[in-house]
């Protein structure tokens, strides 16, 4: 892993002369730190034209791990598309490793580290809702609207804090569907992607489609 902090550190130097810039989403609760055999991918942010998104997926390798590294201020609406784009990719190449997976790259600001979530079973429903999808919703089965102002849950409005407790302190079971505000950041996104591995509930469990509006 040494080899990519200091691939990561270059990056971060390398753009302080030009338009693009990365800085990666902080985040506290994943333990996944260390990942052998991989290739990275680089979403960044244009400082001369917040509306635009460069990718960089020159280096990548389809039978290895995929570490994507998103500029934490893109949008979900610049960010996924891209995103999907390159899960496409890994699935449609001619060789492959079933036991290959893709993450994003965050960093932890406590242990001054990076750390990583999984992403390589999500499948990211674009310009949708789950309400348009799912027509008559099963009895365990509940959406989450998740905006910049809350997060809208069984007709409650919460607080990222308040709805993990709700969820930790629930004695029944449910399973999460995700709905995103296009407008988001990638910051929020992974913010709340990072909060639910703190859901200690068994009984809990979260779809792998996400739904970005």
């Amino acid at each position: 892993m040494k080899s990519f902090y200091i691939l990561i550190i270059a990056v971060f130097c390398f753009n302080c002369t030009n338009d693009k810039a990365l800085e990666l989403a902080e985040i506290h609760h994943s333990n996944i730190t260390e990942i052998l055999d991989v290739s990275p991918a680089y979403l960044f942010y244009n400082t001369a034209n917040i509306d635009s998104l460069e990718v960089n997926k020159r280096n990548l390798i389809s039978t290895t791990n995929w570490l994507v590294n998103v500029d934490k201020r893109l949008s979900l609406k610049q960010a996924i598309p891209a995103i999907k784009a390159l899960q496409d990719k890994k699935e449609n190449a001619s060789h492959k490793n079933k036991n290959a997976k893709n993450y994003f790259t965050a960093f932890n600001p406590n242990s001054k580290n990076l750390c990583f979530l999984e992403f390589t079973a999500t499948t990211f429903r674009l310009n949708t809702k789950a309400t348009e999808h799912i027509k008559t919703l099963h009895d365990t089965t509940a959406i989450v609207d998740i905006s910049s102002e809350a997060i809208r849950y069984q007709n409650q409005v919460y607080k990222l804090n308040t709805f993990i407790n709700a969820l930790n302190t629930t004695n029944n079971s449910v399973k999460l569907v995700l709905n995103f505000d296009q407008h988001i950041t990638f910051q929020d996104y992974l913010q709340f992607k990072d909060a639910l591995l703190t859901i200690t509930k068994t009984a809990v469990l979260i779809d792998r489609n996400e739904f970005i509006y």
